[in-house]
């Protein structure tokens, strides 16, 4: 059974390096043409609390990106390998094909993001969005790691976490496959956009995890006004 975390509640200590972060919710979807997109986003900190640079934001649109069978080697845009296509009457571009295929990366290899769930289906138990971590290949600078979660277009839809039911974070030892921690979002968030679901931390030497579950009301820039420079 893993050890549950709740906010305003004890850090526990991480005693792995290597961790799959898995989030699940489910969305309440009001017609058929609403999409619910949630959208998972990791924050690498140095000690200001702010992140190295733009590179060390991993989320959807990172240019820094790799084949999901090769975690280890950048994938570069080619249009050759991600030609533009036709979508409902659409034209998808190259950039957006390689976006939606690749995984986010940082550039030292140590947090790797998740593919682009863009439907919002149901978690029907399972994870919806997962990124993996691996604590020793971190930068040295980065003393933390901060998991949000934002709604993308949610001014389009009239979207907020009032209309997400169930959402959670479990963190697994990627090495056993055994959820260690798990984060269940309880609490009010019928004005919210963006969340902070929990902080993987380092103090002393020694890393830790605690529940954060703050809520804000302007997505994901709600977040990058936090966290970044710009």
């Amino acid at each position: 059974m893993p050890i549950i975390i709740e906010k305003g509640g004890q850090a526990e200590s991480i005693k792995f390096a290597k961790m799959r972060i898995g989030l699940g919710w489910d969305p309440i979807i009001s017609n058929a043409e609403e999409t619910f997109d949630l959208d998972v986003s990791a924050f690498l900190l140095d000690t200001n609390k702010k992140i190295l640079n733009d590179d060390y934001l991993v989320f959807y649109n990172s240019e820094l990106r790799v084949d999901p069978t090769n975690l280890l080697i950048i994938e570069p845009q080619n249009s050759i390998k991600y030609p533009p296509f036709q979508e409902g009457g659409k034209m998808i571009d190259s950039k957006e094909h390689h976006r939606r295929l690749t995984r986010p990366v940082d550039p030292d290899f140590s947090v790797w993001g998740s593919i682009d769930d863009m439907e919002g289906e149901e978690s029907d138990g399972g994870d919806d969005e997962t990124m993996n971590i691996d604590l020793r290949k971190l930068n040295a600078a980065v003393v933390e790691i901060v998991i949000g979660v934002s709604i993308y277009d949610y001014a389009k839809w009239k979207q907020n976490f009032g209309k997400v039911n169930d959402a959670y974070v479990s963190i697994y030892n990627e090495i056993t496959n055994e959820e260690m921690f798990r984060y269940d979002l309880q609490g009010d968030f019928a004005t919210n956009t963006a969340v902070e679901f929990c902080s993987i931390y380092k103090e002393g030497g020694f890393w830790k995890i605690k529940a954060l579950g703050f809520g804000h009301d302007e997505g994901l820039q709600s977040l990058l006004s936090i966290y970044t420079n710009n």
